[in-house]
């Protein structure tokens, strides 16, 4: 079966701030016009603020998962009712300004360019979505479209402002799922970030069960091994949290989930990745089997990943430098070298002051909070941090 946007526009959507974009909808013009809402609320700013506060809701990546799982396949006609017709170029075009702003998020955070993302999506994407084009047109146009609302939900996350992360997410998961074949895989990528997500907020079963439907996803379509890879991180990680809750036999589930990453990371071709998974690359991954390593108590097994992940980031990644600096620390922290320790830790310093990242700051704070305080060491290490990031940590 397959539906038509032109037989179903108009729409009405008008629902308060704190159920909007929650769902993820069956009617693909409900979904745009969804979208569309959503935007328009970012541009105004005590709607903006509204959403800002909400948090993270667990019910409805079940209903999420299900949709997406389950739902017809669309046909994404688009409505008569505007003046032009959408092409590949125009499309060509969001996708290098999606790119563009990935990068700046990379280098320097959520939260210096997440206001443009979403100026730009309510500005140029929102409008071609409820334009006319063709099945091809269309379903590139949703394809980037998702990747789009992704990035602006993954900054949401990092600045956490986790019910509007969530909210892009499931709005992106949607999306891809109507662009078909044109997503490769994204769809899996949304449902990893929304299991990240989930287990930030201490929701670990979802959290599996949203690495799991990504597996899902890499079952049902032609995807790539980074994506695959990725999924099975997310299920390790996730993994590791139920242990560290109780469950005792997840953490041989953990170790198996990491092999597999490692399996199939192995097999790849870096230059057949899509542009979006390309960060996912060795020392990326090494972060991840250390994170889970960490989780599970094997602290000094993590260790050497930490060293390959740090090593190999780019420089070009100042944030995920950053993290694998704060992680290494950490983990020297728990062997009992505090010197190693603070020594990491002192590198970061002059990064941590030009990420514009809330969890860059709440990941610092963690780790100044674990030192003995009246340690003279320690003591000298927080003047150091009090001195070059007044306000920052």
């Amino acid at each position: 079966m397959s539906r038509d946007l032109t037989s179903t526009w108009p729409v009405t959507f008008a629902p308060a701030v704190s159920d909007l974009a929650l769902r993820y909808e069956r009617s693909l013009p409900i979904t745009v016009e969804c979208v569309a809402e959503l935007l328009a609320c970012e541009v105004d700013h005590a709607r903006a603020r509204a959403l800002a506060a909400l948090d993270f809701a667990p019910p409805a990546v079940s209903e999420a998962i299900t949709g997406w799982r389950y739902g017809l396949v669309d046909s994404v006609t688009g409505r008569q009712t505007e003046s032009r017709d959408v092409t590949h170029r125009q499309v060509a075009q969001i996708r290098e300004t999606c790119a563009w702003f990935s990068g700046l998020d990379h280098a320097r955070g959520g939260g210096l360019v997440r206001s443009a993302v979403t100026t730009y999506l309510h500005d140029h994407v929102a409008p071609l979505l409820r334009s006319s084009y063709t099945d091809a047109v269309g379903r590139s146009l949703f394809a980037v479209a998702a990747e789009m609302l992704q990035l602006a939900g993954w900054m949401a996350y990092d600045l956490e402002r986790q019910g509007l992360a969530q909210r892009y997410y499931i709005q992106a998961l949607r999306l891809a799922k109507a662009s078909g074949t044109d997503s490769r895989g994204f769809d899996a990528f949304v449902l990893v970030r929304l299991s990240q997500q989930a287990l930030n907020r201490d929701h670990a079963d979802e959290a599996l069960y949203l690495a799991r439907a990504a597996h899902d996803d890499v079952a049902l379509s032609a995807t790539t091994p980074a994506v695959r890879a990725l999924a099975y991180a997310a299920e390790a990680r996730a993994c590791a949290r139920l242990y560290e809750k109780g469950d005792t036999h997840a953490a041989t589930a953990c170790r198996q989930a990491l092999l597999a990453a490692e399996r199939e990371l192995d097999t790849g071709d870096p230059g057949g990745e899509p542009a979006w998974i390309g960060y996912f690359d060795p020392p990326e991954l090494a972060a991840e089997v250390a994170h889970s390593l960490v989780v599970i108590g094997d602290t000094t097994a993590a260790l050497p990943h930490l060293d390959a992940a740090l090593t190999g980031k780019s420089t070009d990644r100042a944030r995920d430098r950053l993290f694998c600096q704060l992680n290494l620390a950490a983990a020297h922290l728990k062997t009992g070298d505090l010197d190693a320790a603070l020594a990491v830790a002192e590198q970061a310093l002059p990064t941590a002051g030009t990420i514009a990242s809330t969890r860059v700051r709440s990941r610092f704070r963690s780790f100044r909070r674990s030192l003995p305080a009246k340690e003279p060491r320690v003591v000298a290490f927080n003047e150091r941090v009090h001195d070059e990031l007044a306000g920052v940590a």
